[in-house]
């Protein structure tokens, strides 16, 4: 059985006690087990059948909306070791809200190391074709290939600067608003980082795309959207399923003009609802070039690879250690098929 494989069993042996005995455990005591298990607390609330808000209201007879931080630090000597779940919860809440990334991947993979060797498989047309085999005679293979593609993660993070003065008069609550922004800010870091990976390749080996001139140079007509999406369908052979571009270009395509009728594609005026021009969902991201636009299968195209979850500086915020305290990830995104996304370009 292998490390990991143990670890589990462990963490299921405890998450399936029965609630008397999880809720006996409080304070340091269940801040130590939870990190010896490599647990959250949110996990451990989930068990319990219960919530943040809701444990502290029973456990330390507060409520979370109403209460200041210094006053929830002194409600009760074990409430200290509950707070950095006050923090991470309201990060991951932002985290989870914002970002983009989470319908356009492939999936969310865990890790064991920053470096990871992607497998892949080259579509050579000439190996994808089907044909008769006699008798005997070598079956045409699609070779998964390892080892030469290796995606490097790096750590990705920010920091929270202010003094305990500054912190103890404020509300859990007004902290946990700050919080969910910043969670929101760290999405789209990987919204970002996406955009960047899915237009210019992960930087593992054969990855970029395969670009495509618009219609005309320096704009944007519905022609270069049917151009995107028979690419990526007929010649690629992959579902279009979504179109990624900068604010400008997307307020382009918005207001695009049916080219026989002059007169607007899309009832965004109307609405306010984004289209799905030729049933491609359309998908704005702050960071795309404005040049160009990209077209994905999102089932195929890219995945996110992730060796650390969310790491909070807990010591420093269990001592009420405002000064520079840190959270940070450990992930990035690697490409699956280089041919699932193609990239139209207006620049050329």
């Amino acid at each position: 059985m292998s490390q990991r494989d143990a670890l589990m069993q462990e963490q299921m042996r405890f998450l399936s006690q029965d609630n008397d005995r999880l809720a006996a455990l409080r304070g340091r005591a269940l801040y130590e087990t939870l990190e010896g298990l490599d647990l959250t607390h949110g996990q451990f609330f989930r068990a319990l059948d219960t919530s943040l808000d809701d444990y502290c209201a029973k456990e330390f007879g507060v409520d979370l909306q109403r209460i200041t931080v210094e006053r929830f630090f002194h409600s009760d000597p074990d409430a200290k070791w509950l707070f950095p779940e006050v923090v991470r919860e309201a990060v991951l809440a932002g985290l989870r809200r914002k970002p983009r990334y989470p319908e356009l991947i492939v999936r969310d993979e865990r890790i064991s190391g920053p470096v990871y060797d992607m497998p892949y498989v080259n579509e050579d047309p000439d190996e994808e074709e089907l044909r008769s085999v006699a008798e005997g005679a070598a079956i045409p293979e699609s070779v998964i290939r390892y080892g030469d593609r290796v995606v490097r993660l790096d750590k990705k993070g920010r920091g929270v600067i202010a003094s305990y003065e500054v912190i103890r008069r404020m509300s859990v609550d007004m902290l946990r608003v700050h919080m969910r922004r910043m969670g929101e800010r760290l999405g789209r870091n990987l919204d970002a980082r996406l955009t960047e990976v899915l237009v210019s390749g992960d930087g593992s080996g054969e990855t970029e795309p395969e670009e495509f001139n618009s219609h005309a140079s320096g704009n944007w007509q519905y022609a270069d959207l049917v151009l995107g999406h028979l690419a990526l369908l007929l010649q690629n052979h992959f579902t279009p399923t979504h179109i990624l571009a900068g604010p400008l270009t997307t307020g382009t395509v918005l207001t695009l003009e049916h080219p026989a009728a002059n007169t607007p594609l899309f009832d965004f005026a109307k609405t306010g609802a984004f289209p799905t021009p030729l049933g491609m969902k359309l998908v704005p991201m702050s960071s795309h070039p404005e040049t160009k636009m990209t077209f994905m299968d999102a089932g195929y195209a890219v995945q996110k690879l992730t060796e650390q979850e969310l790491l909070l500086e807990n010591d420093k915020l269990i001592n009420q250690q405002w000064d520079r305290a840190y959270m940070t990830i450990v992930t990035d995104f690697a490409i699956v098929y280089e041919k699932a996304r193609i990239v139209v370009k207006n620049n050329w």
